[in-house]
């Protein structure tokens, strides 16, 4: 009787342990803008400051993924549809006049 109630609590922890480590696993990733507040490369964490002035501490690795987007001349044909982009404009009589037009675009391999 003893045995079968030593499984029976072994089961029962881990059962009850299972789905909290379940959820460990599936968490999903959350996504912030901001600015570098600071980066330690010796302690690998950095701070992110958001718009809102939320501070947001987080630590990396070496398999953390890096993308570098680089400013390089375009075509206004090169945009697409859809693209975030920020604009300067002037008015001339009753038109709008693009002068500028910023996007982020993914650098190519090599840059």
């Amino acid at each position: 009787m003893a045995k079968l109630l030593s499984c029976g609590i072994v089961l029962l922890a881990v059962v009850a342990v299972s789905p909290a480590v379940a959820q460990e696993k599936k968490a999903k990733p959350v996504k912030v803008t901001g600015d570098v507040g600071l980066l330690d490369l010796e302690k690998n964490y950095m701070i992110v400051v958001t718009k809102e002035g939320k501070l947001v501490t987080v630590d990396f690795d070496q398999k953390t993924k890096v993308t570098k987007y680089v400013p390089q001349g375009a075509k206004v044909s090169d945009l697409g549809l859809g693209q975030a982009a920020t604009i300067t404009y002037r008015k001339e009589g009753d038109k709008s006049v693009l002068d500028a037009i910023e996007v982020k675009m993914k650098a190519t391999k090599g840059e």
